[in-house]
């Protein structure tokens, strides 16, 4: 299934509809990437532009770009002419010659990509959805493949047609695969020409707080970006000389998308037993859900779970099984202590009973570990060689994290890839650089406020981030109470806001009353019930079933996501602890924690800080006035709406 730019099937015309379909649906195109209806500048033509009905990128092996030009109806050819059955005129230029013009045109606003020496080819094609090859008929050499009807209408024959010209095209360059740095090379320019190519990502015109603009803001911040694509396929290609890797990215790249992703293709595409491991309990049961959707017609499973849960699926039907699960109802705190920052010593003896019950050998074909950086310590190592067959240092796994920014729930020196390391295992390292979760205010206020290096941001726009203050508990209450009803008097929903913070138990001082008449929902005390799940309970219009606004603490909602985040940050000790000894002000924590916590919001962030933040909060003199220019002018929006 092609990537699609823009993906709106044209209603007009039923020719480009049918190439569009059938280019999009067939099995084999999944990794092409399909510029539909392009227009580039006419140096024979300064005032118009050339458009390109289909421009067609195809990566590994080929690395080929075709122009494709599409014509319905029928033709006749006499002569070396063409003639369309409506017209008693030859056509000028001939289909081939308007395909073989639109290539000249990109060559030449490319010269970079297609000049000597470059990796790339470049063809031209025609394609017939209504004319059938004519018989007898002896065909003038054009330098433009001709597709005609018979092929074109299939998906898998137009598929074969463009695969075997791109693979023979008498420009192309054929990198040895055994060439690793030619390969790359390639790579490189291909994934560069078709960011040139692509349209500027759209914008919110108006940055408004009203939740119909959600809707405006989500199809953009999309779920697989060009970032991701391009290291699924490095991992696939870097897989056949080094099956180990490890993929680093900041919050908000796109690397629990990924995971995912990973995954799929893994079980229905290669038929693969994969374990899909995360700290994070909630982030699991989503895992779970997921993956009884995917297919398993080639045999291949996902089995996802915590370090405490995983084994427990794996020994279905084992009396092994029971004798683990009083292990783990006999230390709560096994749970609880990946979420606080302190690895609790009980579950080195939970691993080795786990490791002893499972046996040798191995399970999964393939592993996948998702925020890493929290499970990267040799405790949850020794559990990874139990379930992946070879063990980690011959089995194949991939393991996503960031290892620089949100190690909050071990702080301090500990790098997970330098433990991998001092394991003996050799991986390849690709690094995710785009922020595809956030809006781009969103994205520069987390890295602004904590002084962190940001990934580049898509460029998705949404409002500016609210930041209010509290001076004691009882103003904090009263804050949010009027923040909440503020959103709900816009009519968002309750399911679209989270109230995170770095100690909840500062939120849980009237859990019957809640905010703004919606009673509070703790994430952690839910768990492993189906409250989260329940739509009545997470606020429907028009239900008049209570309303429930959920709240957690940051290190529960690692890895997670929602629309809408007030951010709570009171000064506590607890939040600020590293290794049981520093407390605030322990900057490189702080930053941490507020990274993590700011970077959950998609579309809308509010925090609601402690006066002692003050000062490191609004330590950039351009902010304030520009929030307050944004007020101004969202209040006047408002009267108008």
């Amino acid at each position: 299934m092609a990537r699609m730019i823009p993906d709106a099937t044209p209603g007009d015309p039923r020719s480009e509809k049918i190439v569009f379909e059938n280019l999009k649906h067939a099995a084999q195109t999944r990794d092409w990437v399909v510029f539909y209806s392009i227009e580039r500048p006419n140096p024979k033509n300064p005032t118009g532009k050339r458009e390109i009905d289909f421009l067609i990128l195809i990566p590994y092996p080929y690395f080929s770009v075709i122009c494709l030009e599409v014509k319905g109806g029928s033709y006749r050819i006499r002569d070396g002419q063409w003639y369309h059955s409506y017209s008693p005129e030859p056509e000028q230029p001939s289909p081939p010659d308007q395909s073989k013009s639109a290539m000249f045109v990109l060559k030449n606003q490319f010269k970079s990509y297609f000049g000597g020496g470059s990796p790339l080819s470049l063809g031209c094609a025609v394609a017939f959805t209504d004319a059938s090859e004519p018989r007898g008929a002896s065909l003038p050499t054009y330098l433009a493949e001709l597709i005609w009807s018979d092929d074109v209408r299939s998906p898998d024959r137009l598929y074969q047609k463009l695969a075997n010209y791109a693979e023979n095209l008498s420009t192309r360059r054929r990198p040895n695969p055994r060439n690793t740095g030619a390969v790359r090379s390639a790579e490189i320019k291909w994934h560069e020409l078709r960011r040139a190519l692509e349209p500027p990502t759209m914008t919110i015109e108006t940055k408004t707080i009203f939740p119909t603009h959600l809707d405006t803001l989500r199809p953009q911040l999309l779920e697989l970006t060009n970032d991701q694509f391009d290291s699924l396929e490095r991992i696939r290609i870097q897989s056949e000389w080094n099956p180990h890797c490890v993929i680093d990215g900041a919050a908000g790249t796109g690397k629990t998308v990924l995971a995912m992703e990973l995954a799929r293709q893994r079980c229905e595409e290669e038929g693969e037993s994969v374990a899909l491991l995360c700290s994070n309990p909630y982030l699991s049961r989503r895992f779970e859900r997921w993956a009884e959707t995917l297919s398993s017609g080639k045999g291949g499973r996902v089995v996802a779970g915590t370090p405490a849960t995983l084994p427990l699926k794996v020994l279905e039907g084992s009396p092994l099984k029971d004798n683990l699960q009083r292990s783990l109802d006999a230390s709560p705190q096994l749970k609880e202590s990946l979420k606080s920052g302190d690895l609790a010593s009980e579950w080195r003896s939970f691993i080795n009973e786990t490791v002893k019950a499972m046996g040798q050998g191995g399970i999964f074909d393939y592993l996948i570990v998702d925020e890493a950086q929290n499970l990267s310590d040799e405790v949850f190592l020794k559990l990874m060689d139990a379930l992946l067959k070879g063990e980690l240092a011959n089995g194949r796994w991939g393991m996503f994290g960031d290892f620089t920014y949100q190690k909050i729930a071990f702080p301090g020196s500990r790098d997970g890839r330098k433990i991998l390391q001092d394991k003996g295992l050799t991986f390849s390292v690709d690094k995710l650089k785009i922020n595809c979760r956030n809006t781009h205010e969103i994205a520069a206020a987390a890295a602004m406020f904590v002084d962190i290096e940001s990934p580049p941001i898509s460029g998705v726009h949404g409002p500016l981030v609210q930041i209010e203050y509290f001076e004691s508990q009882d103003e904090l209450e009263k804050l949010l109470d009027r923040l909440v009803g503020d959103l709900k008097e816009r009519e968002f929903f309750s399911r679209q806001i989270i109230l995170l913070s770095s100690d909840s138990d500062k939120l849980e001082t009237s859990p019957a009353k809640g905010y703004a008449g919606w009673k509070l929902l703790n994430m952690s005390e839910a768990e492993g019930t189906k409250d989260l799940d329940r739509e009545d309970v997470l606020s429907v219009s028009g239900d008049s079933s209570p309303k429930t606004l959920r709240y957690s603490n940051i290190y529960d909602f690692q890895g997670l996501e929602s629309e809408v985040v007030i951010l709570v940050m009171p000064l506590t000790e607890k939040m600020a602890k590293v290794g049981g000894g520093a407390t605030l002000p322990d900057y490189e924590h702080l930053r941490r924690v507020l990274y993590t916590g700011m970077s959950r919001a998609k579309a809308m962030l509010i925090i609601v800080a402690d006066k002692s933040y003050e000062e490191h909060l609004e330590m950039y003199p351009d902010f304030e006035p520009t929030y307050k220019d944004f007020i101004e002018s969202t209040t006047q929006l408002a009267r108008k709406s």
